[in-house]
């Protein structure tokens, strides 16, 4: 299972979630959803496209908070991959957490690496994506990712199907002392 967390507010986070159902994963949602017509709007919306919403939150805030999203993601069953599309600032380090502690493979969108955890993979979405490109490309990734592909070999299928060339997966240096 594929754990998209984001906000409603943020068409990557619906889109990504929509195409990782579309790829034949199951997907939840993890976010906020507004109080009244609007946020039932969005649960209908997501429910026509396959995504499940078992861990969204109504609340009056756009915002989730980091507590919220680590109890969400640990009561997710199976989950196998968690993107954070959103937020990452301020849900890192719990979206980290609560992913290691599923033995997810964490994908994090948009920050400057600052994100610790089991070798997350970071990628820096465009400015804008209105014809779902970038989403479609994480989404494929994360499907092969929760299918049991190994990183490399995940991301090597998913930019040679797109006819991407140049990108690789690369660690980041370790930054520990050498002893």
């Amino acid at each position: 299972m594929i754990a998209v967390v984001g906000r409603l507010d943020d068409a990557a986070t619906l889109a990504i979630a929509r195409r990782a159902v579309g790829g034949g994963s199951a997907a939840q949602l993890v976010a906020t959803v507004p109080l009244g017509s609007d946020g039932d709007r969005h649960l209908a919306e997501l429910a026509s496209a396959g995504v499940g919403h078992a861990a969204a939150l109504r609340s009056p805030s756009a915002t989730l908070e980091p507590a919220d999203a680590d109890l969400a993601l640990r009561y997710l069953p199976d989950l196998r991959v968690v993107i954070l599309v959103a937020d990452a600032a301020s849900l890192g380090p719990a979206v980290a957490d609560a992913a290691a502690w599923a033995g997810a493979r964490l994908i994090v969108l948009g920050t400057d690496g600052r994100i610790a955890g089991d070798d997350p993979v970071v990628l820096a979405p465009p400015p804008s994506d209105p014809d779902e490109a970038f989403a479609g490309m994480v989404a494929a990734l994360a499907v092969r990712l929760d299918g049991g592909e190994e990183l490399a070999a995940a991301w090597r299928a998913v930019t040679s199907q797109l006819g991407l060339e140049g990108p690789r997966v690369s660690r980041a240096p370790d930054p520990s002392p050498r002893r």
